[in-house]
């Protein structure tokens, strides 16, 4: 019997500013070539997509894509700053800071030598399928086992330059000695004639579908087709797209859209939809910022009455990730949730000096009561989006939807009832 909470994918990672073979990060290295990572993922920064598979019949048991990205938001939702400085820091590569992540995981020092120091770690991987409670039976009647993919970040999207204009195209990662560990129970005498004959079965967990598009208008309506029966909550994170793939901007950060000048971008309305009406709520959201003496403009801050962000939002993010009754850590916190700060490298206030371990904005609602979810089988889903976008500069939107999953097996295959 496998306890799938259990598995942990085990390993050292190196980074590099070029492809020879002396060519490792150090902390005293010009400004355009020291090269990092987020700080908030660590080694969960190149894990691009995550797939898990029946391993007799090959089949999708569950498939994230965009995991990285959702990891982001999960990781600072769900744990506490003294988790991310703690164990995760010791198994995941995590840092409190875009300066410790540099100094203590990317760079080796500053002795220009032409040794790397690979930085071990031993990560589980966050899923509805993984963390869901459910033991497998691995006996090749029954379940059987599983099987794992991981699909790697390109480099460009998990590197970037510290001062924004990175002079090292080549940048890259190395991963070495990787392994998989997991905890497997012993069947007990007595249960294992009924567990021989367990042919078929059932296991529920919740999943997440991710979708990604990208708005450049003030007014922008998000319309799709899920064909999900039982969603939990959905939850949306923004970035610029420009910065996506881009060695010169951290493309996992989780920030405000912005102008092309990289002043933020101000929400004036937000509505969650169902078949093109409101709902859950009939009401429209407007943000703090609508609200007179308030500003989200960086150079003003001393003036402003204050430049967090809305309450409202910020509360229905949460909810949207975890239901607040079973959420008892978490690092969101008024520093990371400001709106004083530049979507560039550049300036004052660059995102990357956000404190409490960088932005982590995203609008979110849960349409969960009770654990029940909604039916969007046949109804659209959508998000209103109204602001003072107004310049030409196209903002990446990942939505991530939470729903119940039902996977039948018996000696076939496997059958997911969404």
């Amino acid at each position: 019997m496998l306890d799938p909470r259990s598995i942990r994918i085990n390993g050292a990672l190196v980074v590099k500013k070029n492809l020879t073979d002396d060519g490792f990060v150090y902390q005293n290295d010009a400004a355009g070539d020291q090269m990092t990572m987020d700080n908030r993922l660590g080694i969960f920064g190149v894990w691009d997509q995550l797939i898990i598979r029946h391993n007799k019949s090959k089949q999708i048991c569950e498939h994230i894509r965009h995991y990285n990205r959702y990891l982001s938001t999960y990781l600072g939702l769900t744990s506490s700053k003294q988790d991310l400085m703690g164990h995760l820091n010791e198994s995941c590569l995590i840092q409190p800071n875009e300066e410790m992540m540099f100094k203590n995981v990317v760079a080796n020092g500053t002795a220009l030598t032409t040794v790397g120091i690979p930085k071990e770690f031993s990560c589980h991987l966050p899923s509805g399928f993984i963390m869901s409670g459910n033991m497998i039976n691995l006996m090749d009647n029954a379940f059987g086992g599983i099987q794992i993919e991981l699909h790697l970040s390109p480099d460009s999207n998990c590197i970037f330059a510290r001062n924004g204009v990175s002079a090292m195209p080549d940048a890259n990662y190395l991963l070495s000695n990787l392994s998989l560990s997991c905890e497997i129970q012993s069947i007990p005498a007595n249960q294992m004639a009924s567990l021989s004959a367990q042919s078929e079965g059932a296991m529920e967990y919740n999943s997440i579908t991710s979708l990604y598009t990208s708005i450049n208008t003030s007014n922008a309506q998000l319309q799709y087709t899920l064909g999900l029966r039982n969603l939990q909550s959905c939850f949306v994170t923004m970035s610029p797209a420009s910065h996506i793939n881009n060695l010169n901007q951290n493309g996992l950060a989780t920030i405000y859209p912005s102008q092309s000048d990289n002043t933020l971008v101000s929400f004036k309305r937000v509505q969650w939809l169902r078949g093109g009406a409101k709902y859950p709520l009939d009401f429209d959201i407007v943000p703090n910022v609508m609200t007179a003496g308030n500003t989200d403009i960086p150079t003003a801050q001393v003036t402003s009455s204050f430049s967090v962000s809305d309450p409202q939002l910020t509360k229905q993010f949460v909810e949207a990730v975890i239901p607040e009754y079973m959420l008892d850590r978490t690092s969101i916190s008024v520093a990371n949730q400001n709106r004083s700060y530049l979507a560039g490298s550049a300036g004052a206030f660059p995102y990357q000096k956000v404190r409490d371990g960088g932005p982590l904005f995203g609008l979110g609602m849960r349409y969960s009561q009770f654990n029940k979810g909604q039916d969007f089988s046949t109804e659209q889903w959508g998000l209103s989006l109204e602001s003072d976008l107004t310049s030409d500069n196209p903002i990446g939107i990942y939505m991530y939807f939470k729903h119940k999953a039902t996977l039948v097996y018996n000696s076939t295959g496997v059958q997911i009832i969404q």
